[in-house]
């Protein structure tokens, strides 16, 4: 194998592989599971929305069809499904003018002037999370968690939709 072809093939399989040891790896939200999600989640239409683990940016997308005044943005470590949302914006770039796709850890980055936040993510990654959003967050922001809730905190509100995992909305934290 070419030791350029490697690199990159490393940089790819690496990225997906810390991603999965830092907080989940790359599982693609399905259609309906994002639909109930924008649905059911009253927000202004001028939001700030984060996707924390965004992958390629799927759930940032559906919202920026629902609310193309709201500013999207999504962080991920995997470089392979954020080069396949890049595209996607690159290929809809004045439909998805509101989005931002961008590499890096979230719990390094800040994102304090969130309104929504939502994350999918294994529940070892939960104390790490829960201390990123109660030092980031205003008490006003939601919180959407796929799948599994936050342990120890009542949501506020459970999504369900059938044969799909729950959402998990919570207010601040």
């Amino acid at each position: 194998m070419h030791p350029i072809v490697f690199a990159i093939f490393f940089v790819i399989v690496g990225t997906m592989a810390w991603g999965s040891l830092l907080a989940a790896p790359w599982v693609p939200t399905l259609s309906a599971q994002r639909k109930l999600l924008v649905d059911n989640l009253d927000i202004d239409s001028a939001a700030t929305i984060y996707d924390l683990g965004c992958g390629s940016g799927s759930i940032i997308f559906e919202f920026a069809d629902r609310y193309p005044d709201a500013k999207c943005i999504g962080y991920d470590v995997a470089l392979f499904p954020l080069f396949i949302g890049l595209i996607v914006k690159l290929r809809h770039p004045i439909k998805y003018k509101n989005v931002s796709l961008r590499f890096g850890n979230f719990f390094t980055k800040h994102f304090s002037d969130a309104d929504v936040v939502v994350a999918f993510l294994m529940q070892k990654a939960y104390p790490k999370f829960i201390a990123t959003l109660k030092r980031e967050l205003k008490s006003t922001a939601l919180i959407a968690i796929e799948a599994w809730p936050l342990p120890g905190i009542e949501p506020m509100k459970t999504i369900k939709g059938e044969k799909l995992v729950p959402w998990y909305i919570y207010r601040g934290l």
